[in-house]
């Protein structure tokens, strides 16, 4: 019931409906056939020095390094050419703005010229981006703007392609390249999402959940939390409490924010579980504070 709660679960179903896009993407992507040698990235985080960007797919060839946009948006949508704005219109005639998809194409275009000059600046580099829901209608749309729906997508990769004259990079070229993508992939960090949503972490519901029923509150008796509910006992139980305040609240987390978020008293036996946690832990003492990996 908080009132913060609506617009995370609809943040929630953008990010699911941006994965099923890409699934789509790539689902389709097994029926292309090219002549020369080619592979097809997804989900690609990539960095150059402090510049990082995540580009859902890459087609790279013998001829030129093909950047894939996916959109899973359904419904009317428009781009204006003067305005260069990009909307859709909801059932009840709404107009509901959202960032230009294709200023997000030519910056990763941007980003893998740059990225691709260290091996070969002959390189070339294009891109497309494809509304991948099944009820997506482009009802306005410059010439100029390389968006198409999901079901062109194998033709306007060939045409891509063949826009190009043959570079003839050699597969081992490719396989060089390759390897320099997977050299370069970032984590991309993200703020806690109290910070994210401005949730006050005192709002927040603190206890170790019952990994059998989902219930908040298990009670440490000797080495093993039982669930007060349900009565089942699990000796792991605090490991994702201790996941969920990192996400949640901070990146670092002390033994006294550990046992106060999992309702623990004795700050040897919260000592001893994160120190047994897959944390990294800094410093000594008092001052001791454990972060992911």
């Amino acid at each position: 019931m908080h009132v913060k709660s609506e617009s995370i679960l609809e943040d929630i179903r953008k990010m699911e409906a941006g994965v099923r896009g890409e699934d789509r993407i790539l689902l389709k992507l097994h029926e292309l056939r090219m002549s020369g040698p080619y592979k097809v990235y997804s989900d690609i985080r990539l960095h150059l020095g402090e510049w990082k960007v995540q580009i859902d797919c890459l087609v790279l060839t013998d001829r030129c390094c093909i950047v894939i946009e996916s959109k899973n948006m359904s419904g009317d949508l428009y781009f204006e050419s003067d305005s260069e704005d990009f909307y859709k219109v909801d059932q009840n005639g709404e107009e509901i703005p959202y960032p230009n998809p294709y200023y997000q194409l030519l910056r990763h275009i941007r980003f893998m010229k740059e990225f691709l000059h260290q091996i070969n600046p002959e390189i070339k580099v294009t891109g497309s981006v494809f509304m991948t829901a099944k009820s997506c209608r482009i009802r306005k749309k410059p010439a100029k703007y390389p968006i198409f729906k999901l079901e062109s997508i194998i033709e306007k990769v060939m045409q891509m392609y063949h826009n190009f004259p043959p570079l003839q990079l050699s597969e081992s070229q490719l396989v060089e390249i390759e390897q320099m993508i997977m050299s370069k992939q970032s984590t991309f960090t993200y703020a806690p999402l109290c910070e994210r949503y401005q949730i006050s972490p005192t709002e927040l519901r603190t206890g170790v959940a019952c990994p059998g029923c989902g219930v908040l509150g298990m009670k440490r008796v000797a080495t093993t939390w039982t669930c007060l509910f349900c009565k089942q006992n699990h000796r792991y139980a605090h490991i994702n409490t201790a996941n969920e305040y990192l996400w949640l609240i901070k990146k670092e987390i002390t033994n006294r924010e550990f046992r106060k978020f999992c309702g623990l008293e004795s700050m040897y036996s919260a000592s001893r579980m994160l120190s047994k946690m897959d944390l990294v832990a800094h410093g000594n003492g008092s001052g001791r504070y454990y972060t992911r990996r």
